[in-house]
């Protein structure tokens, strides 16, 4: 992200933030907050007080829990207590994570979507931004924020490298090669469901995001909104290559190549895991560079046939319309 960049995104002012603080609840935008957990007892009491200490007097809290057998329900059931009225629950199998979040979606109705997992934890404040942003944004779809990595007692580890652009090209291009959004800080528009669906893939927020950013445009706050903890059970601790082999795909699927970076980043984790989650520094070495270029020309040409029957499709619908144009 250029300076150039960086002096067009939003940073919500003190005149901002007490314009919204000072409107009346109805008028503020409903909050739905949804939080896909399973056995996560020993992390969920902090994300819901995470979210309990936003302070926001419209929000809805949903956990979509996938049939826990630790003490997530009874933390559930004990917070219920505290807020009365605000906060459901389904413990229930639902079939995995992204199940899990379109399922606290579909129970929710706030016009806000707020995805956390429950083992991260938001801001002081975070929810108000969000609100004030979309208040003098009215057009806006989707919005995000910074991000930092934290270990299981909350020390810092390292800042999300986030990135943005506010040109709709850019923003594709710098996808293609990394995922720009801290998913605990994105927050969006029940009306971006509505137009581009919900989760579909295993590859979570990143699919997603590929998918919505053909049609929508995400806007930045320059603001820490959230912080991912690093444990030994977190989905980010736990990238493996399978999980690599998968985000090589719908990269592949989105563009119709595997982009170098990726196939890098492949390689790197085949070899070394997810060292850098846990602290490591490694040195990359001949074996990951080799084995990223075999990587890129072997992944290409894998998925090359793929690419030709979309290219073969999009050609038919188009014949298709210029067949009932001309008719």
């Amino acid at each position: 992200m250029n300076e150039l960049e960086r002096s067009m995104a939003h940073v919500a002012s003190d005149e901002d933030l007490a314009t919204v603080r000072a409107l009346p609840t109805e008028r503020l935008p409903k909050f739905a907050v949804v939080i896909p957990s399973f056995n996560q007892a020993k992390f969920l009491g902090e994300t819901l007080d995470s979210v309990f200490a936003q302070d926001y007097p419209n929000m809805e809290v949903f956990v979509a829990d996938g049939g826990s057998t630790d003490e997530s329900v009874s933390i559930i059931q004990e917070y219920q207590k505290r807020h009365p009225g605000l906060l459901r629950y389904d413990s229930r199998p639902d079939g995995g994570h992204f199940p899990g979040v379109n399922k606290g979606i579909a129970n929710t109705s706030g016009s806000i979507i707020a995805w956390i997992n429950s083992d991260d934890l938001y801001l002081p404040d975070a929810f108000w931004k969000v609100a004030a942003f979309f208040h003098f944004n009215r057009c806006a779809l989707v919005v995000y924020g910074r991000n930092r990595y934290v270990d299981s007692k909350l020390s810092p580890v390292v800042d999300y490298p986030v990135d943005w652009s506010p040109l709709l090209r850019e923003q594709r291009r710098r996808m293609m090669h990394f995922c720009l959004q801290p998913q605990p800080s994105v927050f969006f528009r029940r009306d971006a469901v509505t137009l581009c669906g919900a989760l579909a893939s295993k590859i979570l927020d990143y699919e997603l995001w590929l998918r919505w950013q053909q049609d929508l445009q995400f806007h930045f706050i320059d603001e820490p909104l959230s912080l991912s903890r690093l444990h030994d059970d977190a989905i980010t601790a736990n990238a493996d290559a399978s999980l690599l082999l998968g985000i090589c795909r719908t990269v592949h699927q989105y563009y119709g190549c595997v982009p170098f970076s990726w196939a890098y980043k492949y390689a790197h984790t085949t070899v070394h895991g997810a060292a850098w989650a846990k602290g490591e520094t490694v040195v990359p070495g001949r074996r990951v560079r080799l084995l990223a270029w075999k990587n890129f020309i072997w992944l290409n040409l894998r998925w090359f046939p793929q690419l030709l029957a979309r290219s073969v499709a999009r050609l038919l619908a188009s014949l298709r319309e210029a067949r009932r144009i001309s008719a």
